[in-house]
């Protein structure tokens, strides 16, 4: 999935809840749980902001 996509899943989701896209990516930086399609968007989002996932320190996500 490329950036394009995931931002049209993350803004369908976003749209379904009634919400803006903030409030999802914060939701799901909180642990909220969604769907696959949903996370895989999510992961190809924070890889595009400059972020990389560090799993061994507290999995987070954390810039690069």
């Amino acid at each position: 999935m490329q950036i394009k996509g995931a931002m049209t899943v993350l803004n369908r989701r976003a749209q379904f809840y009634g919400k803006t896209l903030d409030w999802l990516i914060n939701a799901m930086d909180n642990h909220m749980d969604e769907n696959m399609t949903v996370t895989q968007a999510y992961e190809v989002y924070k890889m595009d902001q400059g972020y990389r996932w560090k799993g061994t320190e507290g999995d987070t996500w954390v810039k690069s």
